[in-house]
């Protein structure tokens, strides 16, 4: 079990804000379950570690991203999918819609044996999109200079993705290596003979979701992503979870809202943070670093409306 660790870093908050402690404790995470045509298999996603990237495969899930790509690449050490459909023969792979990419978030973890990971995009490595891989080997030095994220493991069913790696393969347009099912033995795509069924496809059910996560502090800072996660209550928009980015610290504290992120909540919560679409003040009563109130009463304001940029106006020590 890989084992899920945070960073001593004390970033850009510590910089500018006087208080810097322990780092956060590891809590339970989010199961996926990953259905294929050669079995299916459970990954763990760590949502402490990797809020950003965790936030947005979830989101890919409920927006149905994940619901029957197929899987277009498979290596003795890797599979990789999330990026194409599959429908005909006579079509080939088709491109999936999905979600924006997002930045790449610094998990601090490494592409070892049984890690899923998101693949920075070709065009701009500096997002990630739809596409993943899994990781089958200790694949960190492999992958070249754009590693993928990591941001969970596969719990069970290794065996299916053993199977999907030692599956048949044939060249592609999108890949030189797309694995197959009752194909064996044909060194290239036959559209008489090859059809849909012959790809392997996958599809993602979010299993169970941490219960602990709703009872955690609303509003959370985490040195690893610079992300401050924040639970807010903003009037007509409704009650909403989303990431705030650190964008600069000098001459003044700049976050901006990452709208990727934004997902919406049922209940309030104690502590939520306020937002007022008049004004454009955001307040955030607590602010939560390694499981201490660092600061309280923090008052931003959205000034740059087209960005999302919020600037800070002030804040108060507990």
């Amino acid at each position: 079990m890989l084992r899920k660790r945070k960073t001593l870093a004390k970033r850009i908050l510590c910089s500018v804000l006087p208080a810097c402690l322990l780092p956060f404790n590891s809590q339970a995470d989010t199961i996926v379950n990953v259905q294929t045509n050669l079995g299916e298999f459970k990954l763990e996603l760590f949502e402490d570690i990797a809020p950003a990237t965790v936030t947005h495969f979830l989101a890919q899930i409920e927006a149905g991203t994940y619901q029957f790509p197929m899987v277009h690449e498979a290596t003795n050490v890797l599979i990789t999918s999330g990026l194409y459909s599959y429908n005909s023969c006579g079509e080939g792979p088709v491109l999936r819609e999905s979600l924006p990419s997002i930045p790449v978030e610094n998990t601090g973890l490494t592409n070892t044996t049984r890690t899923i990971a998101m693949v920075p995009n070709a065009a701009d490595p500096t997002t990630v999109g739809s596409q993943w891989v899994i990781n089958m080997g200790n694949n960190e030095a492999g992958h070249g200079p754009n590693k993928p994220v990591v941001f969970g493991e596969v719990v069970e069913g290794v065996a299916t993705v053993d199977n999907i790696i030692d599956a048949w393969r044939v060249p592609m347009d999108v890949s030189a290596s797309v694995p197959t099912v009752n194909y064996d033995g044909f060194l290239s795509v036959i559209c008489n003979i090859f059809n849909a069924d012959n790809v392997i496809k996958v599809a993602m059910q979010i299993e169970s979701v941490d219960p602990i996560s709703e009872s955690q502090p609303a509003n959370v800072y985490d040195a690893t992503s610079n992300l401050i996660d924040i639970k807010v209550d903003a009037g007509a928009q409704g009650l909403l979870r989303l990431s705030l980015l650190i964008q600069s610290t000098e001459p003044d504290v700049i976050v901006q809202a990452q709208p990727e992120t934004v997902v919406a909540l049922s209940d309030t919560v104690e502590g939520i943070s306020t937002f007022d679409e008049v004004t454009g003040i955001l307040t955030i009563p607590e602010l939560v670093i390694d499981d201490q109130v660092a600061y309280t009463n923090l008052v931003l304001l959205l000034t740059d409306v087209d960005n999302l940029f919020f600037t800070l106006q002030s804040f108060q020590s507990p």
